[in-house]
């Protein structure tokens, strides 16, 4: 699940087969094409999900001096002998119209996953998440604007050899839980994940062209005409899931607290059950 290094304005998983495992043809019924999918069997032979709940990595390795990258991200649940889907799950901007870094963007307020239930339609501009910006926290450990004053601050674009981000859906997770795993061969997880522009709209508008409804920037010697602020341009952002084992065997206390910030923070875990 790792976009290439490139100076294009987005990734998008897609149905020709460039990204996306088993290319143009389903490798089996549960399969979707444009998702990342896989059997719950698949996954605990892999990862013990059994025993460990999954966490989803982000690695933001935006280049240049603006790091700022647009994500979204979508999960969903089903069981394969029946069609019926568990959940949805969704990585999501829960904020109208602002879209940047805590406390500005990440909905009011930040990190209620009840003020958002996913109604599972695709999603527009408004819906993305800021990725890439600077966190930080007053003595008391609030979120605080950066450009004010602010006791401690946690850098977010680490490379693409660190994983600045840890994303937890504790619903998901409750879900995979309930289960029994001698049936996990009757789930599928699927995951549709979205970064930089591409051809979603804005909730006011129709959008327009491949940009859709992302903003438009024509400064001389710009990358692309995505303003840089929401498109990826040319790092190499990494995207993969481990499990709650990996996180606590990180050390060094900032990095466990920033771990916990990158969800916690911008307030963008959601979910919406369809029984």
């Amino acid at each position: 699940m790792t976009p290439t290094a490139n100076n294009i304005d987005g990734f998008r998983m897609d149905t020709a087969g460039s990204n996306e495992p088993g290319g143009t043809t389903s490798l089996e019924s549960w399969d979707r094409l444009g998702w990342w999918d896989s059997t719950l069997s698949a996954l605990n032979n892999k990862l013990d999900i059994v025993q460990n709940s999954l966490v989803f990595f982000f690695a933001n390795n935006e280049t240049g001096n603006t790091p700022d990258l647009a994500g979204w991200a979508r999960i969903e649940l089903t069981q394969i002998s029946t069609g019926i889907k568990l959940g949805t799950w969704d990585l999501t901007n829960n904020s109208a119209t602002t879209y940047g870094p805590p406390p500005l963007g990440g909905g009011v307020p930040n990190g209620d996953p009840g003020a958002y239930t996913s109604t599972g339609a695709e999603p527009v501009v408004e819906d993305f998440i800021d990725s890439g910006n600077d966190i930080c926290t007053d003595g008391s450990g609030n979120l605080v604007s950066c450009l004010g004053p602010y006791t401690n601050i946690y850098h977010e674009n680490l490379g693409g050899d660190r994983a600045a981000y840890a994303i937890v859906f504790p619903e998901l997770n409750a879900e995979i839980a309930s289960l029994n795993a001698l049936n996990f061969d009757d789930y599928a997880i699927h995951i549709n994940y979205r970064l930089g522009c591409g051809p979603e709209l804005t909730k006011a508008g129709t959008g327009s062209g491949d940009l859709g409804g992302f903003p438009t920037y024509d400064a001389p010697g710009n990358k692309t005409p995505c303003a840089e602020n929401y498109a990826l341009n040319g790092g190499d952002e990494k995207v993969f899931i481990g499990t709650s084992a990996a996180i606590s065997q990180i050390p060094e206390p900032s990095s466990t607290l920033l771990t916990g910030l990158a969800l916690l923070a911008l307030g963008m875990v959601r979910r919406r059950l369809n029984r």
